[in-house]
Order: structure tokens, then sequence, then C-alpha cells
């Protein structure tokens, strides 16, 4: 807890705290419902509520009536409060949505971009047609490491050093950036299935793989907000070098790439996503080459994931966009691929395996949650009151 030297330090901290529960949680809370999880009397509430109100934060409305007695409340996002954007920008597209307190998301505009920076360009483009006055800060995901939160590395599309800095500036609204497969974690953390779990490990599956360690629902970023980056650890004995410069690197053998390559293929964007779904569906309707490629597919992934389980010892493991996929085709060959890569003693209770429940929207909405992040603080908030 922030030290908190006076008393309007203490009625921002509770003002911040009231909003964040309301933002995070699963549905609407009531007045009653708020003070009980924050540990505040009901009057104390009730006047945290009305000071946010008042200040076009929070709109409580009256519940709909189920008996007799007196009508309860719901609090809810006020009509005129702050919303924030988010952004994903994959390999070959990007993804605008507009989220309001409480995490309502609606998607404003997709688009192709050429795999190079200047889809920056096109977010900001795309920021300003949607934007109001409304708008408070703007998440964005991206599909690569970003070092000191600054410096922007995708080997795959030749980004080396790219300077967020030079494109990320004047005329932006406050933007935050983190890579795409942590905030699909922070994601299901915070609103799927890895709420309220201690220590978990959590993949994003697209033409590679990239994860997230969470601690306590927090995705760790490392010394230099660059840790996560699992699929260029060597996990499975793969012989071939990857483009970011490492021999054997587990994302050569799970993803998209891996899918289309097995198939004989030579992987890349756009229509490799689209082949890798052909290869998905064949594999489901028999057809035996799909399948065995979907087959060393869920193998790499399963034994890289019992490496990782021994090293980090995760009470359990979630996996989004195409691991949700390769779950419901094999998840027996996942699970077993895992206990023979654990350690013997470990197989008794392995960490369990769960499809995310946040979707493929994962980054997106883990992009949106970092916006928020720089909204409801009380920095922010003195501002506004």
């Amino acid at each position: 807890m922030p030290q908190l030297k006076t008393s309007a330090d203490l009625r921002v901290h509770n003002q911040t705290r009231l909003l964040r529960a309301v933002h995070g949680a699963d549905e609407p809370l009531t007045r009653a419902g708020a003070a009980r999880l924050l540990g505040i009397g009901r009057n104390t509430a009730a006047a945290l509520v009305g000071e946010l109100e008042a200040a076009g934060l929070l709109h409580e409305v009256p519940a709909e009536t189920t008996g007799r007695g007196r009508p309860t409340t719901l609090l809810l996002a006020h009509p005129g409060g702050p919303v924030a954007f988010a952004a994903d920008i994959r390999e070959d597209s990007w993804t605008l949505a507009r989220i309001e307190l409480g995490g309502r998301l609606t998607e404003l505009e997709t688009g192709e971009h050429d795999r190079t920076p200047a889809v920056f360009g096109e977010i900001h483009r795309a920021t300003r047609r949607h934007a109001t006055d409304r708008l408070a800060a703007l998440g964005i995901a991206i599909s690569g490491p970003i070092r000191d939160g600054r410096r922007l590395h995708i080997s795959h599309l030749g980004w080396d050093e790219v300077d967020l800095g030079e494109h990320i500036g004047a005329g932006w609204p406050p933007t935050v950036v983190d890579n795409d497969a942590r905030l699909a974690g922070l994601a299901e953390a915070r609103r799927g299935a890895l709420r309220g779990i201690g220590t978990a490990l959590h993949f994003h599956i697209d033409f590679d793989i990239g994860g997230t360690l969470l601690l306590g629902g927090d995705a760790q970023r490392g010394a230099h907000h660059i840790a996560g980056e699992f699929g260029h650890m060597p996990l499975t004995g793969s012989g071939l070098r990857c483009m970011c410069g490492v021999q054997g690197c587990w994302s050569l053998d799970v993803g998209t790439n891996a899918l289309v390559r097995r198939f004989g293929k030579e992987p890349g964007y756009g229509a490799g996503r689209e082949l890798g779904r052909e290869i998905l569906a064949r594999a489901e309707d028999g057809d035996a080459e799909a399948g065995r490629a979907v087959d060393d597919n869920a193998t790499a992934l399963g034994r890289g994931l019992g490496a990782l389980a021994n090293a980090l010892d995760p009470e359990a493991i979630t996996l989004s966009g195409l691991g949700v996929e390769l779950i419901r085709l094999r998840r027996g060959l996942i699970e077993q691929a895992c206990a023979d890569g654990l350690m013997g003693f470990r197989r008794a209770e392995p960490p369990r395996i769960l499809a995310g429940t946040v979707g493929e929207i994962g980054p997106l909405r883990g992009a949106a949650e970092i916006a928020y992040d720089a909204i409801l603080n009380p920095e922010w908030l003195r501002l506004r009151l």
C-alpha cells in the first residue's frame, strides 16, 4: 500500500480502488458488494460513489427488482466517462477497439499492413478517425519483444532496433505498448482462466509461440522488459536455425509456420494463416498428411511445456490463439508429451493445461488492460476531481 500522508490521499486511494474494482468485476458490482470487496464501510462506499459520479466517472443505476425490499443499485461506467482504445498489431494485420470501464469491448476497425513500421501511422490515423474527447489512453499489443519499453525487435519481419519513440509521439493519446503474448496472459489472469492462480504460464500461438510467466496475476517483464521469449529456447531439439540467430528455437516446431513447413510448403504471412487453418480442418476430417503435421505440432508443444514446467513449477498453463485448436484436436498428445518431459516426481501432479477463455482477442484485451492501468491511478484521478 502506498504511503498516504493526508485524508485527501486516502480518499483518492480508495476512489482508485473502487474504480479498479468496477473495471475488473465479472458482473456489475453493487455498492454493498464493492464495500465488502474493498473492506470499507457502507457509508464510506456511498460517499466514494457520490464523488465519482459527480466527477463523471461512475454511474449508479437501479438493478432489476427481484422481490420485496429496498431495490439495490449497480455501479456502471458513466456514459460520459473515459474510454480506452486498444490496438493489436499482428505480423500482417491490425485491429483497433474501444473499451469502456468495466471491460465492454467494441471493435472499431481492422486492416492489413505492409509488414513495415509504417503500420504505426495506420494505427494513428484510425485512432484519430474514431477518437472523441472521452479517449484517455491507447494500449498496443505487438508481436515482438520490446527492449526497455522502447526498442522493438521482430526478426522475421526485419525489424531491428525500431525506436517506438520515432513512431509514437506528438498527436497520439497517452500510449502504452507491450508484447502480445504477455498481454494475452495478462488478459487470462484478469478476465479468464487464470484468475486467482498464483503461479501460471500462458502461451499465445499464432505464426509461432510466445509466452509469459504470471506471478499473482502479474505478467513478468524482466530486467529489460523482454522476459518471456520462450519460443526462442531450444526446447525440442530442432536442427533449424531461427531468424533470431538461435539454432533450434521452439517456435520453429510450434505454430502456423511449423504446420505449413511440415506440410511441405514455404512459411509466410497472410496466405500462410489461411493455409494453417486449412491444414487443421483437413486433419480434423481425417487427412493423414495434415494429421501428422498437427501431431508434430502438438508433440513439440507438449515437450516444451514439460521442460518449462520443470523449471518454473506452474499451477496451470493456458494457451490462446492456435493453441486452443491444438488442445481441442490433440489434448491427449499434448498432455502425454508434457508428462514425458516432466521429472519423475512431478508426474503425479502435472500442471493443468487449459484452453484460454478470453479467446483470440487475448492480446487486444490485454492491451486494453494496460491502457486502463495508465488511467486508473491516483495521479490521473486527481486531475479529474
